[in-house]
């Protein structure tokens, strides 16, 4: 009889142990479903279709300054004079043939300066390519968030139908015992209706997130992002932000390309005043004997009239252009910069809020939904707790989420890339 009772003991804990085990690896498994930010922005600059097409603005602008390099290329020319035209070309006294070979030569400098300027146009390409990436980050780490903020909130909804559920329990035995009327009966069955229409919604939100989250990673496969939000918040200051934006946001790092490149292009058009030499050879031969002659010579147009004087013009107005331009991106630098600083501390300041009354407004359902079952309140007194209770855990979610993504965006609005 001991053997007997050993053994079921040992299939009893045996059994427990491998449920706790296979829960264990579905919770794993569950997890391993979830994409975590650091993955998902590995798969955002390697999928998403903006990024890459943006990334072939460089390979544009590297052919550009492929061909700056490049010199021009040479002509060759071929003449053949006779007389007689009734009959086949034959040499006579008249016949006459002429090969001669051209080749452009610039001056003033024009292919260095040509090859500068396309450098610093490069340049100004890689930039502009990582702003891209900047701007796009927004709206990743704002969808990222909601998915987060979706994923609480249907969590919530779900463990506030299980308590409802509990509470029908109570309502049940009350109501077969006549301490309840069927009136307030009824009420809790209609109110379980408005939790399950609540939860249905949720998802639906949650899914329709998570489809154009995966759309935005170039995902075909929905992909879903774990939780990531915390509660610690970092200290920031404007000073040190604007700081580093004015180092490392890339607008402004593309602008100040843009003007070297434009400071260059004017310097090209006032070369262009330059008159560029057209230096040739020839080959001739005259006559039925095909009797060989030798020339050299050379053209050079005279800037008598024109000497690029519009384009000198329209350079001076593209450079002026771009240095109102980047005024206008340092002071719009400063707007992101502190309205980011704001959002972020507003977004902190609410959480703060809410953090500190958290525990009383658990504390007080717990004691409504105690009363309840003993008849201290009645029914309409525990749904409007409850529904007081989901409206503040509600917006405790969208708090904690919003200061996460208020701090996240504020590092992108000071150029950083991870």
């Amino acid at each position: 009889m001991f053997k007997c009772n050993s053994f079921f003991q040992w299939l009893t804990v045996t059994v427990i142990v491998l449920l706790a085990a296979g829960t264990t690896w579905a919770g794993d498994k569950s997890a391993a479903d979830k994409i975590s930010l650091e993955q998902a922005l590995r798969d955002f600059y390697q999928g998403n279709y903006d990024v890459l097409i943006s990334r072939y603005e460089i390979d544009k602008a590297y052919a550009d300054y492929i061909g700056a390099r490049l010199l021009p290329n040479p002509s060759v020319s071929f003449n053949y004079t006779f007389s007689g035209l009734r009959s086949f070309p034959r040499a006579n006294d008249n016949t006459q043939t002429v090969t001669r070979v051209e080749q452009l030569i610039e001056l003033g400098g024009k292919r260095q300066l040509r090859t500068s300027a396309a450098l610093e146009g490069l340049d100004a390409s890689r930039f502009s390519q990582k702003d891209t990436v900047r701007t796009l980050l927004i709206g990743f780490y704002t969808l990222f968030f909601s998915i987060n903020a979706d994923i609480l909130n249907v969590e919530l909804a779900r463990s506030e139908l299980t308590r409802f559920d509990r509470t029908m329990e109570i309502a049940n035995m009350r109501f077969q015992a006549g301490f309840l009327s069927l009136v307030d009966y009824t009420k809790l069955k209609l109110a379980r209706i408005d939790l399950e229409n609540n939860l249905i919604n949720l998802q639906s939100q949650m899914n329709n997130d998570v489809e154009q989250f995966s759309l935005l990673l170039g995902s075909v496969a929905p992909l879903t992002p774990a939780i990531e939000v915390r509660e610690d918040f970092t200290e920031y200051t404007e000073e040190d932000l604007l700081k580093n934006a004015c180092q490392y946001r890339f607008d402004l790092l593309s602008i100040e390309k843009q003007l070297k490149a434009s400071d260059i292009n004017q310097r090209i058009a006032k070369a262009q005043a330059v008159p560029d030499i057209t230096v040739g050879a020839e080959l001739d031969t005259l006559g039925p004997r095909l009797n060989p002659g030798v020339g050299l010579g050379f053209s050079i147009p005279l800037p008598l009239f024109n000497r690029n004087q519009g384009e000198i013009a329209r350079r001076q107005a593209e450079y002026n252009q771009l240095q109102v331009q980047r005024d206008k991106v340092k002071r719009l630098i400063v707007s992101d910069i502190r309205q980011a600083v704001n959002n972020y501390w507003t977004a902190k300041r609410i959480f703060d809020t809410y953090k500190g009354r958290k525990t009383d407004m658990e504390d007080l359902m717990s004691r409504s939904e105690k009363a309840f079952s003993l008849g201290g309140i009645t029914i309409l007194d525990l749904l409007d707790t409850e529904r007081t209770y989901r409206d503040f855990m509600t917006k405790y979610n969208q708090a904690i989420v919003q200061g996460n993504l208020s701090r996240e965006l504020l590092k992108v609005y000071t150029g950083e890339i991870k």
